[in-house]
């Protein structure tokens, strides 16, 4: 047999390359003609580029394709597979739904009430987080664990008057620490539902810069609510109980906006305070992040007060239901 590596670069008869796999040169033994073959797609693919971006340019000169829609980019977003919990605009069956479900009385002027506790033993990293959840959730109050089981915590809190209980859980994480906080539970008392998140991506007021700029600090005016993404059956609920947390008469005095941004079923917390310059004369709306910032992705939702052993399951998230790419459940 022959050594191909003392062959001369051309020697070797390679395997022309397919139409369909033009970056691949694996199959093309000797290297200096792999480097080569290389170097031509790399150069005709930059070529190709170069091509469409000076397209683009003038077909932004000329007057008669100026005014043609811009092609929109692929995203999952855009290519959700449609399915029958996607809420229609004023659908009469949610909106009766809404008139008699757990936090109907939220909606008709109940004040919000919350009780924030935590695992056992809470990190110091966990204290932190309770401190902020004080001032971004108005009217919560931090009770200490005290290895109270959660269903005796969530009747002693309803029967005074608690409309909520937020509890912080703390474990490893990927990646992290075993002290970090990792879930959070919400109920809404008294009647539930009780909803499990996974907590990730904590970042506190000290530790955020945007442009340098440190994060501002939090007043205690009561914010402004934005709940934005949220278009099933499932994430309507879900808003409902983040609504239930903030009262129905906001501080516009205090410029603070709290947004729950939910994508690809995953829920983007944000705090800011906004105002509005003159020169731009009311149109835009300059933003200083007051944090804290994390992310949620919901686990399950059950029906009542949190139970660990007899739940009911509204709905709970498993691995086989992510057929796609493309399927969200919020």
């Amino acid at each position: 047999p022959i050594d191909k590596s003392l062959c001369a670069p051309g020697m070797v008869k390679t395997k022309p390359i397919a139409e369909g796999d033009l970056s691949s040169t694996k199959h093309i033994a000797n290297r200096v003609k792999r480097q080569e073959v290389y170097q031509r797609i790399k150069k005709g693919k930059k070529d190709v580029k170069k091509a469409k971006k000076e397209q683009r340019k003038k077909d932004a000169e000329d007057p008669e394709k100026k005014d043609k829609p811009k092609a929109v980019p692929k995203t999952l977003d855009n290519m959700r597979e449609e399915d029958e919990t996607i809420l229609l605009s004023e659908d009469e069956e949610v909106m009766n739904d809404e008139d008699e479900d757990e936090f109907a009385k939220y909606f008709d002027g109940e004040t919000p009430k919350t009780i924030i506790t935590s695992a056992n033993k809470p990190s110091k990293k966990v204290i932190e987080l309770i401190k902020a959840l004080l001032q971004l959730f108005p009217g919560s109050y931090y009770y200490e664990r005290r290895n109270f089981d959660i269903k005796d915590i969530a009747r002693w809190a309803g029967e005074r008057g608690f409309t909520n209980l937020v509890i912080l859980g703390q474990g490893l994480q990927l990646g992290g620490h075993k002290k970090n906080p990792c879930e959070l539970l919400l109920i809404h008392l008294p009647q539930g539902p009780s909803l499990h998140f996974r907590l990730t991506s904590v970042q506190l007021s000290d530790e955020i810069k945007v442009g340098g700029v440190k994060a501002g600090r939090a007043t205690k005016h009561k914010p402004e609510l934005i709940l934005n993404g949220f278009t099933t059956r499932l994430g309507l609920r879900v808003s409902r109980a983040f609504t239930a947390l903030f009262p129905q008469d906001p501080e516009f005095t205090g410029r603070k906006v709290v947004t729950f941004h939910c994508q690809r079923d995953y829920v983007f917390v944000r705090q800011h305070r906004y105002i509005f310059p003159e020169e731009k004369k009311g149109t835009k709306a300059r933003l200083q992040e007051i944090g804290p910032r994390f992310t949620l992705k919901l686990k399950s939702l059950q029906t009542g007060t949190f139970d660990s052993t007899r739940a009911e399951y509204e709905w709970i998230h498993r691995k086989e239901n992510e057929t796609s790419k493309r399927k969200f459940f919020l």
